[in-house]
């Protein structure tokens, strides 16, 4: 059953407007614009009939309290005055109300308008629903694609398996250190995932190299945080998913690549995930050399803080350190 506050300075209203509704929905009186503002802090009502000339707290002054609340700023509002000027029903439309009706009450008008908000706030609720359930279907197919191509991405050198889902970890887990949202965590989580969405572009004969690079060689891998962004800059789902993947390479002391940006101008997700990517690089094994142990890579990021990373990204993953178990397994987090 639908909960209604009527808010009115007059006794009279308010035993009206009730005996009239309490039928057909759970109805909660309230004499004054502060004393509606306590009940609404327990009990939150599905419309709310709202007096417009009230001493104290007026209804105007009432309706933009509730707009300061976002978990009171949707209810639904009919003003009821005694004003009947067609300037007054249009300020308190332009207010955002969604009806007027005036007094004194008319049991036949009373019924109807709440019957009619009420009937378009629930189609409105229940199409909102369908609309977050749809949009929750194609953002998890959507992230489980995405997964699946950083694994593809990976596993087209086989020295890299597993260092797409490793770096999106260790990311998330500084994200976290830093307060960030557990949503805004997780986004972060699959902005890293892709960070190296760019190899795609890059040659098998250059990716999987058995030796190191040559110049000409390492020019074109560079080109795979441009490719990487190129490819995801269509993509809206994800706020900073095409900056991490385009300036994860960034130093932040302006020499990296391929813009070369310092300090602040390198978005923050990308200060992160450089640390990030950096550190499972080094302690991973390649084909031409054996990985470094957790402690070795970690001195290695504090001897470069300041220089290649972010100083307080560095600290922030040093700090977390034993949580991520990087002293204490090879397996790391993933």
């Amino acid at each position: 059953m639908h909960k209604i506050l009527i808010v009115d300075d007059s006794k009279t209203v308010l035993n009206q407007a009730m005996i009239l509704l309490k039928e057909s929905y759970h109805v909660f009186p309230s004499l004054s614009g502060s004393l509606a503002l306590k009940i609404m802090e327990h009990q939150t009502p599905d419309l709310i009939l709202l007096d417009l000339m009230m001493p104290e707290m007026d209804g105007k002054e009432f309706f933009l309290e509730l707009q300061k609340e976002k978990k009171w700023s949707d209810i639904p509002v009919i003003f009821l005055t005694s004003d009947t000027e067609d300037q007054t029903e249009a300020q308190c439309l332009n207010l955002g109300a969604y009806d007027f009706i005036g007094k004194p009450i008319v049991k036949e008008v009373l019924l109807s308008r709440v019957a009619k908000t009420l009937e378009l706030t629930d189609y409105r609720k229940n199409l909102q629903k369908k609309l977050d359930e749809k949009t929750h279907q194609i953002e998890t197919a959507y992230l489980q694609t995405m997964a699946a191509l950083a694994h593809t991405i990976d596993a087209k050198d086989p020295d890299t398996n597993g260092h797409s889902r490793r770096v999106a970890g260790y990311t998330k887990q500084i994200t976290q250190s830093l307060g960030w949202s557990e949503q805004d965590s997780e986004n972060a989580y699959f902005i890293a995932l892709l960070h190296d969405v760019g190899k795609i572009g890059v040659p098998d004969a250059v990716l999987k190299k058995q030796d190191r690079l040559t110049d000409k060689e390492y020019e074109l891998m560079k080109q795979h945080p441009v490719i990487g962004a190129e490819i995801l800059k269509e993509i809206k789902m994800l706020d900073g998913l095409s900056d991490g993947t385009l300036y994860h390479h960034e130093r932040f002391d302006g020499s990296g690549y391929p813009n070369g940006l310092k300090g602040d101008e390198i978005p923050l997700i990308a200060r992160i995930i450089s640390v990030a990517d950096t550190y499972d690089a080094m302690t991973s094994t390649r084909c031409y050399r054996k990985g470094l142990s957790p402690e070795t890579a970690m001195a290695e990021l504090k001897k470069q803080s300041g220089r290649q990373f972010d100083p307080e990204i560095v600290n922030k993953f040093l700090k977390i350190a034993d949580s991520l178990g990087v002293h204490k397994n090879e397996d790391r987090i993933m």
